[in-house]
């Protein structure tokens, strides 16, 4: 919610001065720099589980507490964003076709409180995702989403919580022709999507005034039709984005003016709230077609990065991800838990050069 609905309330808020930022809870500015699927089903796979269990006792506690937050504080990131990760099928949907990518879900809510650092939480209210085969397009504006979302919000929220950033809704909704076929009726879709955003929001704020409501966290090759921004506007507090424009020249800028679009039709300020890149390692010497080793990787997300901060309307980025599995193939740091130096050097320069800006 914006700085002026309420005064001095235990959340973050956004303001719009000169540009966009984010304020903590005490009044600072605030950049957030996350880092997404940060999920300890990453280290529990038959390669690594021994190195889990040696350096971690087998404690996602003592992971978080030893393992996760203090490093990623070290290389210059600060919140703790989207932490499902993608642990089952093949294929990341870039391509429009129909694939089923089973996900985790994701880390407690009691324990992302417990770390102490900015975090965010995501009530799924609805199974539209483009990467999910089996869809369900149920009607918003029947009784049943609303008891749905009363419930998810009445059981997650914490209203409470100064560390809290804020809600996501769905990963990647397809609100367009999903691949499977499936999708609302295109006809209907400007009352199908203020149902939507309306009655999630409602049961958001039933149960917490003051949190950020984050919105879905659309795909910037999947988009967004034009009915769904303009629901979407009038009930969410931050426009959330997911970017993966890969290495060809231009295609990052042409992205960016498509989320500046997006960002001036529903004048909210806008997360890259996903956003990332690759190369062939050991484990994934198949995964082409972004970059050719782990430093081009870090020379990368600072052109990102810096890209990002010049915007005035981006309220910070989020990277894609924490560690490398066998489904995504790619992370900060490799599947035996040890950085990849080359990339990592890179990110904790720029995320300190650029934090600091931030302010």
């Amino acid at each position: 919610m914006t700085q002026e609905m309420t005064s001095n309330p235990p959340a973050f808020t956004v303001e719009h001065r000169d540009g966009w930022r984010l304020r903590t809870p005490g009044g600072e500015p605030f950049r957030s720099i996350g880092i997404v699927h940060a999920d300890d089903t990453n280290l529990r796979y038959p390669h690594n589980l021994d190195i889990y269990r040696a350096r971690y006792g087998g404690s996602r506690r003592r992971w978080l507490r030893e393992g996760l937050i203090p490093e990623m504080t070290s290389w210059g990131f600060n919140t703790v964003g989207w932490t499902s990760e993608y642990v089952s099928g093949s294929g990341l949907s870039t391509e429009g076709r129909v694939v089923d990518l089973g996900h985790s879900e994701g880390l407690p809510p009691d324990e992302l409180a417990g770390t102490g650092v900015p975090y965010t939480l995501s009530l799924r209210v609805a199974e539209i995702e483009h990467w999910n085969g089996v869809p369900a397009y149920r009607d918003p504006r029947e009784p049943a989403f609303a008891q749905w979302c009363d419930h998810l919000a009445r059981t997650l929220c914490r209203p409470d919580d100064p560390n809290l950033l804020g809600y996501f809704l769905v990963d990647v909704p397809c609100w367009g022709r999903h691949p499977t076929g499936a999708g609302y009726p295109v006809a209907e879709l400007a009352a199908i999507a203020e149902a939507y955003y309306r009655v999630a929001s409602e049961a958001i704020r039933r149960h917490d005034r003051h949190h950020l409501i984050l919105g879905d966290r659309y795909g910037g090759r999947v988009g967004a039709p034009e009915p769904v921004l303009d629901a979407m506007a009038s009930y969410v507090d931050v426009l959330s984005v997911q970017l993966f424009p890969g290495p060809e020249a231009g295609r990052l800028e042409a992205a960016l003016d498509i989320v500046g679009r997006w960002h001036e039709r529903t004048g909210r300020p806008v997360l890259i709230a996903d956003t990332g890149n690759w190369c062939p390692t050991v484990m994934s010497p198949g995964r082409t077609g972004s970059f050719r080793n782990q430093r081009e990787r870090g020379l990368a997300y600072a052109a990102s990065a810096d890209a990002f901060a010049e915007r005035p309307w981006c309220l910070g980025w989020h990277w894609c991800s924490w560690l490398e599995n066998p489904h995504r193939g790619f992370g900060l740091k490799d599947p035996w838990d040890e950085p990849y130096r080359d990339l990592t050097d890179v990110v904790t320069e720029t995320n300190s050069r650029l934090g600091r800006l931030g302010l």
